[in-house]
């Protein structure tokens, strides 16, 4: 049977001012939502093989290490004793500066959100994403200092809000038109005369790995029937090496209709990056409750949702360019602002938990340094 779960969204407050105070969202929405999966199979460690461990994958550069590690981070937080893990809730579960960004709504303007839920889950330790995330500030081109990320968080946990800064601003107030001739010129440079370009940088199917080939002959045909009514232009494929989700297929489409073309992308979707410290489900199970919190308030523009049949679980997206991209470092100032502002929405994010008020409790900067600083610390030594 196929089913095509489209995840689920609860409305966000948002305001520009410094530090205004961002409602508490014991929201009635997330319960509903937490409850449709009552009958899923129960998140609890029992599910999880405890001897299982988590191999670092060496890459390059540390930053890019610490992407292509969210399972490494998850499987050492386990072995890490602290209050400050005992408050759980719904996380990203791999938060850095390339995985939040603007996100098209399909009625129009753009909202600030998580891009990649894969590795969220509704029952993980809520200082572990923080640790996570500045762990992996500390390590990329937009340093600075722990205790700046610390009070930024703690802030947006109390339910404080900082402004937005300039690169974001710029980035939400640009015009319908300003996105859509985006859009045009990145399908211009991915196709050529309706076909994916070298710059897609796809493998032809018949090209692929054999295992890759005998996986798409299996899902083809639900990929297909979510895309009933388009006509289908070309069909590729391509693995990434290196960063997050390292080494998963993804197949990408090159559909059209009313002579408007898309390009969509199936995702294989495996076991979350924090169900090494706790089992959080499958993606069906689990995206719902991550799409809840951290994804946009109002539907998004494309297709973000699951499609599972026996060939396994992917999420289904629209290939975007959106306006933040801080992939190359271009400027360290802007990169820097982000990253302050990312910490605070976090914050933000888990301060509509129950979990939050606990954590309020427990949560100490040295604590949070001294375990930001061991992760750090045990990175460089991996990847030597």
């Amino acid at each position: 049977m196929i089913s095509i779960i489209d995840l689920i969204h609860a409305p966000l407050l948002c305001s520009n001012s410094r530090f205004v105070k961002f409602g508490p969202m014991k929201s009635l929405l997330l319960t509903l939502a937490l409850s449709l999966f009552a009958g899923a199979p129960a998140l609890a460690s029992d599910n999880f093989d405890p001897a299982r461990s988590a191999d670092w994958h060496q890459e390059d550069d540390l930053f890019g290490a610490f992407r292509a590690n969210a399972p490494h981070f998850w499987y050492w937080l386990k072995t890490q004793h602290s209050e400050m893990l005992n408050p759980s809730g719904v996380v990203v579960g791999d938060a850095h500066i390339l995985n939040f960004g603007d996100v098209q709504l399909a009625n129009g303007g753009r909202e600030f959100a998580l891009i990649d839920i894969d590795d969220g889950g509704p029952n993980a330790p809520l200082a572990g994403d923080l640790i996570r995330y500045a762990a992996g500030n500390q390590v990329s081109p937009f340093k600075i200092s722990l205790n700046k990320i610390f009070d930024a968080y703690v802030q947006g946990l109390k339910g404080m809000q900082m402004s937005e800064p300039a690169v974001l601003q710029d980035a939400l107030e640009h015009s319908e038109a300003d996105y859509h001739a985006r859009q045009e010129k990145y399908l211009d440079k991915m196709t050529s005369q309706n076909r994916f370009s070298e710059k897609a940088n796809l493998t032809a199917l018949s090209h692929a790995p054999s295992e890759v080939q005998q996986l798409f002959n299996q899902a083809r045909g639900y990929f297909e029937a979510s895309m009933a009514g388009y006509q289908i232009l070309d069909i590729g494929y391509k693995t990434k090496h290196g960063g997050g989700s390292s080494g998963l297929p993804r197949f990408w489409y090159l559909i059209e209709r009313n002579q408007k073309r898309h390009i969509i992308e199936f995702k294989l979707e495996k076991e979350a990056a924090t169900s090494y410290y706790r089992y959080q489900g499958t993606p069906v199970e689990r995206f719902p409750h991550v799409a809840q919190i951290y994804r946009p308030a109002n539907t998004a523009y494309g297709p973000y949702k699951i499609v599972a049949g026996p060939a396994g679980q992917f999420l289904m997206r629209a290939r975007l360019n959106p306006f933040l991209d801080f992939e190359n470092a271009d400027n360290i100032r802007d990169g820097q602002e982000m990253s302050l502002y990312i910490a605070n929405r976090i914050g933000l994010w888990h301060g509509q938990q129950d979990a939050s008020d606990d954590l309020l409790q427990v949560i100490r900067l040295h604590s949070f340094e001294k375990l930001v600083n061991s992760y750090v610390d045990l990175m460089k030594k991996e990847n030597n």
